[in-house]
């Protein structure tokens, strides 16, 4: 049982001192290089450097495996204050668009034998793919299209139009040049590319070399899509308030001088490339909204002041209504005591006469 534990407890030191080893393996990849960065601990540095072995990860298992040494030198070797040195190294004459695992682990001694089968758990790995080609439309025009296409540095390759005749539509590369990226112009009726009323779309050819069709040969489709000319801008209406510049905004038309739009963006002018008439007008039109937002106050203050003077009016009209109306009940009312007042004494007058008479003919009967 002792025997175990002391062979465990080794087997776990010597497994955790290739860990420490190194750490944090990172990679920058790029056209036909990487660069890979690791640290490692001060006292866990090997006396004979590192060692990277690469290779190509290929469907049917790992290709054309490299070793290359790295030593403890001054430029390479970058000290930090917490007990750490950083190593940087990089990887030179790598194919394009490729997978490669880079494998880090301390150099062997001259004559020793290497055992693959030894330290495959603990040494660091790390697997990442070379850049390739790449192609982004700039421009979409009904007429023409404009794509730019990354190559890397020195490209000696070509790039064209599929099917077509004539260097109008192609490019060649410049491999003197360290510039990577490419402009072409595609002229659709002279390039032979497929337009109908929304899309146009282009087949692009990107070569690496001219005679021969590489694995980094890449083929790229541009497709572009339009729409009508014409588009209408709607915007909501805004009370003024007491900053200036803000006031009502109405209903915009957009046009452009083409058949046809893109679809997919919409690009406008820089400031600094507009004409002077551009910016005149649009200062114009800043004024006008300033001097309408002064001016929607003072409309408002006349509309409140007729209406006042509309309520004054009225209340006037009212007052001298409700007084005539009281004069013509008083009238009424005076009218009708002065007619029950002389039916009355008719009356009397009628029943004394009355009287006389049936007095009278009493006294003749008698």
């Amino acid at each position: 049982m002792l025997n175990f534990f002391i062979c465990f407890s080794a087997i776990s030191a010597a497994f955790g001192n290739n860990v420490s080893a190194v750490r944090n393996l990172m990679g920058e990849p790029d056209y036909r290089k990487v660069r890979l960065h690791w640290e490692t601990e001060l006292n866990g540095i090997p006396q004979n450097g590192y060692q990277v072995r690469f290779c190509e990860l290929q469907t049917w298992g790992m290709q054309r495996c490299r070793n290359q040494k790295v030593t403890e030198q001054e430029d390479n070797n970058l000290p930090r204050e917490d007990n750490f040195k950083s190593f940087d190294v990089e990887i030179s004459n790598l194919r394009m668009a490729t997978k490669y695992s880079f494998e880090v682990r301390a150099q062997k001694e001259n004559g020793s034998r290497e055992d693959r089968a030894e330290g495959d758990n603990s040494e660091n790995i790390i697997v990442m793919p070379t850049k390739g080609f790449s192609a982004r439309a700039t421009q979409c025009l009904p007429q023409a299209s404009v794509i730019e296409v990354s190559t890397g540095p020195y490209f000696r390759g070509r790039i064209a139009v599929e099917a077509a005749d004539g260097e109008r539509c192609a490019l060649d590369g410049e491999p003197t040049s360290p510039r990577d990226t490419y402009t072409l112009k595609i002229d659709h009726e002279k390039c032979g590319s497929q337009v109908n009323e929304t899309t146009v779309g282009t087949f692009v050819l990107v070569q690496e070399n001219l005679p021969i069709l590489t694995h980094s040969t890449r083929r790229f489709l541009v497709l572009c899509s339009f729409q009508p000319e014409t588009l209408t801008v709607r915007a909501g209406i805004s009370l003024p308030t007491n900053a200036l510049g803000r006031g009502q905004s109405d209903a915009i038309a957009f046009e452009e001088g083409d058949n046809y739009m893109r679809r997919s963006r919409h690009l406008r002018p820089a400031r600094l490339l507009q004409g002077p008439d551009a910016l005149d007008k649009k200062d114009e039109i800043k004024q006008e909204a300033r001097s309408t937002a002064k001016s929607i106050p003072i409309a408002l203050l006349a509309v409140l002041m007729v209406l006042g003077i509309v309520g004054l009016v009225c209340a006037a009209v009212r007052c001298s209504t409700k007084r005539i109306s009281k004069e013509m009940d008083n009238v009424s009312i005076s009218s009708d005591s002065s007619t029950a007042s002389y039916t009355t004494n008719a009356d009397v007058e009628a029943d004394a006469i009355s009287t006389k008479d049936s007095t009278v003919n009493a006294n003749h009967l008698v």
